[in-house]
């Protein structure tokens, strides 16, 4: 898949979009992000939806309308109209008739939606049927996904869940640990009738609705990472060969985001195509630095010194692999009252004359319009 474009997909009145290696979309809550994200989803991984929703007891009758509410949640039935909607992937139409017509094949795309904090009830993953019919597909899935991998063998009680050693470079572990975690070890409780997951400080155990807001998005985040960088040399997982991360930055601090930043990196060394919704300015500032840093000389030195990477066999390999060989794409989902367009705001250039760009998708419009009063301000307190 490299070319996505569409006409009126419920708000979404054009977009035409084009993969990197990385791509990332900004823009207003309701703009449509979401949709297009679960959209994508069903392109590559129609066959296993329909074999999983039928698996687990859910039946569309043969409805268009109502594969639509099951896969996209209650309401959303009406957002293909099948008079208006056009989507084509690399100049081939997709329809959801033929979705539903695709054959059984393994799940090609992993999403970690934005609602994954709901995935964790009591300290332990929810299972796909404890969500009702009108919960969307792609959460219902992600905490299914989550159940299956504890109960595969990382929720055996044996050792820490986090940190574990094999589980992630050393250096991503200790960065999640110092911005996230602190001194705190997350393991699994088996003292009580029930397993649930905790937050071990210090010998204190904190169950999981007393953590702080950003360990609980943290959490079934970082499960879901496991699932795609098996311990052992296996670089990726079988099959999976796109990556979908929805709003990653939720109840982080600015120093926890820069940990995910070189999570992402390292996804997109191990090979996977990395697709990230976001609000935060963080990510496009990474993104932009690259490539800028890509045009000077010893580029990956200088984003080594950028992410705060000690030069070691990893970090070398990481930051060579993301200068030389990855690609980085950025839209904007731009919303005119009930209308959203999506614009292609990649150059990320600050003297760009549209706003769109040089905003970075309405990013940092608030920093840009402080400074500018700012200095109006200074100005003329000095006259």
């Amino acid at each position: 898949m490299k070319r996505l474009t569409l006409t009126s997909l419920g708000q979404i009145r054009e977009a035409d979009i084009t993969f990197g290696d990385m791509t990332v979309f900004v823009g207003e809550q309701a703009s449509g992000k979401s949709i297009l994200l679960q959209l994508v989803k069903l392109i590559l991984d129609a066959g296993n939806i329909t074999r999983t929703l039928k698996k687990h007891g859910f039946d569309w009758h043969e409805k268009t309308e109502d594969f639509l509410c099951l896969y996209f949640g209650e309401g959303m039935e009406t957002i293909w109209n099948k008079d208006e909607t056009r989507v084509s992937i690399d100049n081939v139409d997709f329809t959801p008739q033929k979705a539903l017509l695709k054959r059984k094949k393994d799940e090609s795309l992993f999403l970690i939606p934005a609602h994954r904090v709901v995935t964790l009830k009591d300290g332990w993953p929810r299972a796909f049927t404890d969500y009702g019919t009108s919960d969307p597909y792609v959460v219902k899935e992600f905490s299914e996904q989550l159940r299956l991998l504890m109960e595969a063998g990382l929720g055996s009680g044996k050792g820490a869940i986090f940190p574990q050693e094999g589980r992630m470079n050393k250096t991503i572990r200790d960065a999640i640990g110092t911005s996230i975690f602190g001194e705190g070890e997350v393991k699994l409780d088996r003292s009580g009738l029930r397993k649930r997951i905790i937050l071990d400080v210090e010998g204190t155990q904190l169950p999981f609705m007393v953590w702080s807001t950003g360990q609980r998005e943290l959490a079934p985040l970082l499960l879901g990472l496991y699932r795609l960088m098996p311990s052992g040399k296996a670089q990726k997982r079988n099959n999976i060969n796109w990556v979908v991360i929805e709003e990653p930055e939720m109840g982080l601090h600015p120093k926890a985001i820069s940990a995910l930043l070189l999570i992402f990196l390292e996804l997109l060394r191990r090979g996977y195509k990395v697709i990230v919704s976001t609000h935060s300015s963080q990510i496009l500032e990474l993104i932009w630095a690259i490539q800028l840093i890509a045009k000077s000389k010893n580029a990956p030195a200088r984003l080594r010194d950028l992410l705060d990477l000690k030069p070691k066999a990893f970090t070398h390999d990481l930051t060579d692999t993301i200068i030389h060989k990855k690609t980085f794409k950025t839209y904007y989902f731009s919303r005119q009252d009930s209308i959203v367009e999506v614009k292609d705001i990649s150059k990320l250039d600050p003297e760009d004359p549209d706003k769109s760009v040089s905003d970075w998708g309405g990013l940092t419009l608030f920093s840009t319009k402080a400074a500018d009063i700012v200095t109006e301000a200074v100005w003329e307190s000095d006259v």
